[in-house]
């Protein structure tokens, strides 16, 4: 759990490194943890003071899954990443994890929403 704070995106990064130090993965799940982890904060419910969101990481095997649940917000989404603007700042964050993943998708949870995203164990070519 993290609480809600921009600065917590750091930690989740750091956390997730410290999970998967040496896995041939580390470096993609870094980074999807840290864009999962700011959609939280910057779309949901839990950007709100004394919020929080949980950051999951497991080894499947064949794949390794990241995931953060947040506490959600009043419109539901469909899993569909907006097209961003080629000139904007932001709006890139799930294409890139689309494109380092294997698999992603949005799961309703008693809290909130929960983004996950698997990443293939293999050794990329």
């Amino acid at each position: 759990m993290f609480p809600s704070h921009v600065d917590e995106v750091a930690r989740v990064r750091a956390f997730v490194r410290a999970l998967l130090d040496g896995h041939p993965t580390v470096d993609d799940a870094e980074l999807v943890a840290s864009e999962l982890a700011t959609n939280a904060l910057r779309h949901s419910r839990s950007a709100a003071p004394n919020a929080l969101f949980v950051v999951r990481v497991r080894d499947h095997g064949d794949r390794v899954r990241i995931s953060v649940a947040d506490y959600g917000n009043d419109e539901k989404w469909d899993g569909t990443p907006d097209s961003p603007d080629p000139m904007a700042e932001h709006g890139r964050g799930l294409l890139l994890v689309a494109s380092l993943s294997k698999d992603w998708g949005v799961t309703e949870e008693p809290i909130g929403t929960c983004v996950w995203a698997d990443l293939a164990s293999f050794n990329k070519l």
